[in-house]
């Protein structure tokens, strides 16, 4: 991962303790997996997925009548990568309409391919034109809240996530897709629900419909540990 430094630079700027700064980063600071397209802040890892074309669903399995967002080749992902319990191959792909995410219970759908499957790429039923297919190139970046509450253990937290806000761009790349680390929140965070549920992955960019709309899927620790990829849940926010 990158250096952390214009995060304690401006940290430091502010005014806030470097013991509490170096404690936060320490507990806090996670890894994330960024898919990001040629031409975008330097993707400098290997194709670990791919933007749009038409999804490689399993033979026999009907496609879902959805937009396909993208997919994510889990044996690309280099270890440490991210530090969630995920299988070691395999491909997961991602479908959502966003222009009516609040409209339908069933907007969106996560499917996990198991390696080894056949499969072949389909359009589905409504034959709808699929996004521009593009690879995504992997990088790992560091990944903090850019939301928090105060508490006292960590009495600057509030601050510290302003800290981020401020100065992510100088630490990670961007893209359409990240796999782990913490949801860019800009109103209601996604993994804030009882049970342990973390961020599987955040799509956004063009894919997206909205002023800077974001898709969230988010998981239980126990459920992703144990492969149960259908108990992820998928919800959708904007800013503003």
């Amino acid at each position: 991962m990158r250096s952390m430094e214009p995060f304690r630079d401006e940290a430091r700027n502010r005014g806030i303790p470097e013991d509490e700064v170096e404690r936060w980063l320490s507990g806090t600071l996670r890894p994330r997996a960024m898919l990001g397209r040629p031409g975008q802040r330097h993707p400098d890892g290997p194709v670990a997925g791919r933007v749009g074309g038409l999804p490689p669903m399993p033979e026999g399995e009907p496609v879902p009548n959805l937009p396909f967002l993208a997919s994510v080749d889990l044996a690309a992902l280099a270890p440490g990568a991210t530090d969630l319990p995920l299988p070691k191959d395999g491909t997961l792909l991602f479908f959502a309409n966003t222009e009516i995410p609040w409209g339908d219970a069933d907007w969106s759908r996560l499917v996990y391919v198991p390696a080894g499957t056949p499969v072949s790429e389909r359009a589905p039923e409504d034959n709808s034109q699929p996004h521009p297919a593009h690879d995504l190139y992997l990088t790992i970046d560091p990944s903090l809240p850019n939301r928090a509450e105060d508490t006292g253990e960590f009495p600057h937290s509030e601050a510290l996530s302003e800290v981020w806000w401020e100065t992510s761009d100088q630490m990670q790349t961007s893209g359409p897709l990240q796999i782990g680390g913490y949801p860019w929140v800009w109103n209601n965070d996604p993994t804030d629900a009882p049970g342990d549920w973390v961020l599987l992955a955040e799509i956004g960019g063009d894919l997206v419909e909205g002023d800077l709309g974001r898709v969230y899927w988010v998981i239980r620790q126990g459920d992703l540990a144990n492969g149960h990829f259908d108990q992820a849940s998928a919800c959708y926010d904007m800013a503003g």
